[in-house]
């Protein structure tokens, strides 16, 4: 279902809305007849599928509900993570800041390539599901800078302390963005979803209604908060995918602060 990220937003919204009601319509026109004739419907069956419409609607509702709790807890988490890392290369590079010059210059340069990865290659490598490697390169640079470092006082042995601290938090938070970038509900749940979908419209045409423009009316209505219900949770259910997918505007506005985070660039 990875293709569904490759189509713009608002036509994925049109597409999938409209597929519900489309369905729903032409599969009440088909079967209209033939329920009535073969189950017998009635005024008087409408009651008793009112109920089993009812019991249904509960528990497909419920679980909809808690899937798309789930999906949005994972992107807010995914957006979360990657503001984070942003956070910690900015704290990194105010510590760095304290070395020596010549230390100082390539350590910043270092994360100033690595934020521009990020920004220009992770993320957009992220909207396709893909976990490039580049960073981790930049960033053992980084850590052999910081290794063969040998600090002359004991105020330059506690500042290179506190730059492995934060070095070892950028790599965590790292780690973390890659792992949701493979983020999403299993396939399981999908099939449990769309299937509750059509069994759910399925009952809608057991119910005996006199006119078949209302029978449409109140069908349409139903399949398309459907629609519009799968429809968000598809948009969201990959966090770093598609339109909707966290962007990396955390790590661009880091980017353009640094030398601020300096002070002796100011």
């Amino acid at each position: 279902m990875y293709w569904i990220y490759d189509i713009p937003t608002w036509l994925l919204g049109v597409l999938t809305i409209s597929t519900f009601v489309l369905v729903a319509f032409l599969g009440l026109i088909a079967s209209r007849r033939w329920a009535g004739r073969v189950f017998r419907l009635s005024d008087e069956t409408n009651e008793a599928v009112n109920g089993f419409f009812a019991g249904v609607g509960v528990m497909y509702s419920l679980l909809l509900g808690l899937v798309a709790v789930a999906v949005w807890q994972n992107y807010d988490s995914a957006n979360g993570t990657a503001s984070k890392e942003a956070a910690l290369v900015a704290a990194l590079y105010r510590d760095v800041c304290a070395f020596p010059e010549e230390e100082r210059h390539k350590l910043q340069d270092r994360l100033g390539k690595y934020l521009n990865y990020l920004i220009d290659v992770a993320f957009p490598a992220h909207r396709q599901g893909e976990i490039p490697n580049g960073g981790t390169r930049i960033l053992s640079d980084f850590q052999g800078i910081l290794t063969t470092y040998q600090p002359a006082t004991a105020n330059q042995e506690i500042m290179l302390s506190e730059a492995f601290t934060a070095f070892n938090k950028v790599i965590e938070a790292r780690r973390m963005r890659m792992d949701a970038v493979d983020t999403g509900i299993p396939l399981v749940f999908w099939i449990v979803i769309l299937a509750g979908a059509v069994l759910s419209i399925l009952l809608t045409y057991m119910f005996h209604l006199p006119s078949l423009k209302t029978h449409l009316l109140l069908t349409g209505i139903f399949s398309l908060f459907l629609g519009f219900v799968i429809f968000l949770i598809a948009a969201l259910d990959n966090p770093f995918r598609g339109e909707m997918g966290v962007s990396p505007a955390a790590y661009a506005s880091v980017l353009k602060g640094l030398k601020d985070l300096d002070p002796a660039g100011l």
